[in-house]
């Protein structure tokens, strides 16, 4: 709310007193003529209110007088000291009238409002032009209240900091085991400001005693460097306009009516102003009433402003960075800027102790006040990305095996024909398993056959692999060594180095030959000769120089890491190169020159024979039904001129196993079978065993043999409603003395037939066997009938197998399986 106050021009004209030291106009006077003596003779007024005294005779220059009160005084001096006629006052209290007598007339000075000094007052014309001499002077002035004041300054000085703190670089990335230095910068800011307070007091004063009551109080405050008034006041109602704080006193021998003190607190970040003051003038306008009347008036008091502040905070930053050991690093003194510190860490980052976020903290404190702190903190983190360098191999090993080959052939003989040559040429022990377990395996073999028969010949074709030689042994691979794009490894020396490490001990260093480095990779390969087939393992390894790198990354060696590659296994599989590791395998019957009997021929028997081999093979070979190969061997193969009493009556039949290798070579093995038909020599013949005739019949398996057309299979066996190829291969079940009778009877019948010679017991047990059977079924016999039957069997069995008679004839081994069956 803006209001009007008296006592503004006062003021203003106060401030200008202040400022040049003297006014600087009078008032006109009012001439009277006459004599004056006292302030009642005023023209006009009538009856003093106020006091007055006259000096009753021209004053002496610089003379003072006082008003009524000690310290209130008036004080007249002419205005040039050799005259009388023109004259000035100064006065502590203003007046109101001045009164100037000279001659026969006197001149009033009438100020309104009072005044406490002027110049240049004169008596009236005394009739030359000029004013007269002053004969006295009489002073006028209603008491007013004085006021005093005192201004007082200080300032106190603020510094807040705070603080910024970077890291450089932010980002490292590194091979572990590197090292990369970090420079840190602190930047701090100070931010100022300033507290200025003036203060003091206000003293309102009724010196006369004269019943004036101080009203209002404004203070006003003005630097000389800025148009800003700031002001405070009181009021004698109160209320929300009370800024100052007054009080009236009661009555006091000083006759102070009012005391105030006040205190302008003004901070240079509101009004910027301030850092540039120097001082200015502080005044309190007052107003005090009295019956009525109401005065303005001022007290004023210059002020000024001290170079250097009453208390200062702040001066200091102390740097605290938590990484670093001391508990203050660094300081900032205030006004020695720029305030930058810039120190780097007291151990680079290192991978991979300091991978992943390393952050570091730097502190600042200040001082708030006598006793308070204030701090300020910012951090700076490092990203330290850690890369490996990673080795892997590989080793593949090789060598050269050449095999050797061994054919063997054989001829499979029954364990009663192997007898016959008393085991010659036949390996020891018999086969063990298969169609043909419990036969012999023999070199050449002697056959006895009747004129019509023949031999089921069954061969056991074998061939053997081993291993003749190895050379030429070797490992190779690959090295690969492998890193990250974004980092740059120096390995010294530029090559791995590569160690085979054997299971029975020993190591053997390869050289590798590499590939240029490229950005992330560096590829070698090697190959080394061995001395034979060993086992172990090998690995590589490469030397990396490390890296210390400073804050600006530039890196120097300062040392070496080595990384190792996995241990590839070194094992030796299958051989890179075989030779003669397959073969082929043929096989020639009956086909050597001047031997051939039969038909002889020649078949494949493994076109591409890579493995060790072994195979059984009688009857007709060929798998073409057309074409018959047959290895059987027949009687009347005889040549002719072998024929008659005396002669040998045997033939030759000769098969041949070969092995054809790669590289051209063959190996063959022979087996020879040595055939005799005694039948045709001398008499007597040999004789077949039940299996024989069984099994060469008409219907087959085996050769027909051409005695059967003499009886018939198809011939009715006695009252057992069978033929006798039935009977033939009828087992007896149970042990059926009927069928164990048949089969030996039927075969010495046969034998008879092909005219071997019959002993006189075995014709004997021939009929009374014919009695036996006739009218007799197939069923088994019990009693003394089973036992006629076994014996009889017994009798012509022997016969038949040749342990009695003129001796056995040689039957295959396909011959007795076959009638096994």
């Amino acid at each position: 709310m803006s209001r009007y106050h008296p006592w503004r021009p006062l003021l203003a004209a106060a401030l200008l007193l202040a400022s040049s030291g003297a006014w600087a106009a009078s008032v006109l006077p009012t001439t009277y003529s006459g004599n004056f003596t006292s302030c009642d003779d005023l023209p006009g007024v009538g009856s003093w209110q106020g006091l007055g005294y006259s000096t009753g005779s021209a004053p002496v220059s610089d003379q003072s007088y006082n008003l009524g009160v000690p310290g209130q005084t008036i004080t007249f001096n002419y205005t040039q000291p050799d005259q009388m006629q023109y004259i000035g006052f100064s006065a502590t209290m203003p007046m109101d009238y001045i009164v100037v007598k000279g001659g026969n007339a006197y001149n009033v000075f009438h100020y309104v409002p009072g005044a406490t000094n002027d110049i240049n007052l004169y008596s009236p014309d005394n009739g030359s032009g000029q004013p007269a001499g002053v004969s006295h002077v009489t002073f006028c002035f209603i008491p007013r209240p004085t006021g005093e004041k005192t201004a007082d300054t200080s300032w106190k000085r603020y510094t807040d900091w705070s603080i910024d703190k970077i890291a450089s670089p932010t980002q490292i990335v590194m091979l572990d085991g590197d090292s990369h230095q970090v420079d840190y910068t602190v930047t701090a800011s100070a931010l100022t400001r300033q507290l200025y307070r003036v203060s003091g007091t206000i003293t309102v004063r009724d010196p006369f005693g004269f019943g004036w009551n101080a009203t209002s109080v404004v203070d006003t405050m003005q630097f000389g460097n800025a148009p800003n008034q700031f002001s405070l006041q009181w009021t004698a109602q109160g209320g929300d306009t009370d800024t100052l704080n007054c009080s009236k006193p009661a009555p006091n021998a000083d006759k102070v009516i009012l005391s105030c003190s006040y205190a302008f607190d003004l901070s240079s970040l509101s009004f910027p102003f301030l850092t540039g003051a120097s001082g200015g003038v502080n005044a309190a306008g007052i107003t005090a009433t009295r019956s009525g009347q109401s005065y303005t008036f001022s007290a004023t008091a210059p002020f000024s402003i001290s170079a250097n502040p009453n208390e200062s905070y702040g001066d200091s930053f102390a740097v605290d960075d938590s990484m670093l050991p001391d508990s203050v690093d660094h300081s900032f003194a205030l006004g020695s800027g720029p305030y930058v510190w810039t120190y780097p860490r007291p151990n680079p980052l290192t991978c991979n102790a300091d991978q992943g976020n390393s952050t570091n903290t730097a502190t600042g404190t200040w001082s708030t006040g006598a006793n308070t702190n204030a701090g300020a903190s910012d951090s700076a983190a490092v990203q330290v990305a850690c890369r490996t360098v990673s080795v892997s191999k590989t080793a593949q090993t090789r060598y050269d095996r050449d095999y050797a080959w061994t054919p063997d052939k054989h001829v499979v003989v029954s364990p009663a024909d192997a007898k016959v040559n008393g085991m010659q040429g036949c390996l020891a022990d018999p086969i063990a398993t298969g169609d043909y377990v419990g036969n012999y395996l023999c070199d050449d073999v002697d056959v006895t056959l009747n004129a019509g028969g023949s031999y089921e010949t069954v061969y056991r074709l074998a061939a053997t692999r081993t291993t003749e030689a190895e050379s030429n042994f070797a490992v190779s691979g690959d090295i690969q060594v492998s890193w990250p794009a974004d980092v740059s490894p120096v390995f010294s020396p530029s090559a791995p180095s590569d160690t085979l490490s054997f299971t029975g001990g020993g190591t053997q260093s390869i050289a590798p030959t590499c590939d240029p480095q490229t950005a992330t990779s560096l590829h070698c390969s090697y190959s080394a000769a061995l001395s034979g087939k060993l086992s172990g393992y090998n690995q590589a390894s490469i030397q990396r120089v490390l890296q210390c790198f400073d804050a600006q990354g530039n890196a120097s060696a300062c040392g070496f890491k080595s990384y190792s590659s996995n241990q590839a296994a070194v094992a030796f599989g299958d051989p890179a190169v075989e030779t003669d590791r397959c073969v082929t395998l043929t096989d020639l019957f009956n086909g050597t020159v001047g031997l051939n009997l039969g038909a002889g021929f020649g078949w494949t028997v493994q076109p591409l024979l890579c493995g060790s081999f072994a195979q059984f093979v009688t009857g007709d070979i060929d798998p073409d039904p057309g074409i018959v190969r047959s290895l059987d061997v027949a009687a009347s193969w005889l040549p002719p001129a072998n024929t008659g009493a005396g002669l040998g009556c045997k033939f030759m039949v000769p098969n041949v196993l070969t092995l054809n290798s790669d590289n051209g070579a063959s190996k063959s093995d022979e087996a020879v079978l040595s055939v005799r038909v005694p039948e045709l020599c001398a008499s007597g013949g040999c004789t077949y065993t039940l299996g024989y005739w069984k099994t060469h019949s008409k219907y087959g398996p085996a050769p027909y043999d051409t005695t059967w057309a003499k009886i018939g299979e198809d011939t009715l066996y006695f009252s057992s409603g069978q033929t006798w190829y039935n009977v033939f291969w009828t087992p007896p079940k149970g042990g059926n003395a009927y069928y164990i009778l048949a089969h030996q009877y039927m075969a010495a019948r046969l034998n008879v037939e092909a005219g071997v010679t019959t002993p006189s017991e075995v014709a004997s047990a021939i009929a009374q066997a014919s009695a036996w059977f006739t009218g007799r079924s197939s069923a088994a016999p019990k009693g003394p009938a089973r036992d006629t039957a076994i014996a009889l069997a017994g009798i012509l069995g022997a016969y038949n197998e040749g342990t009695t008679g003129p001796g056995h004839c040689s039957t295959s081994p396909a011959t007795l399986a076959k009638a096994a069956q």
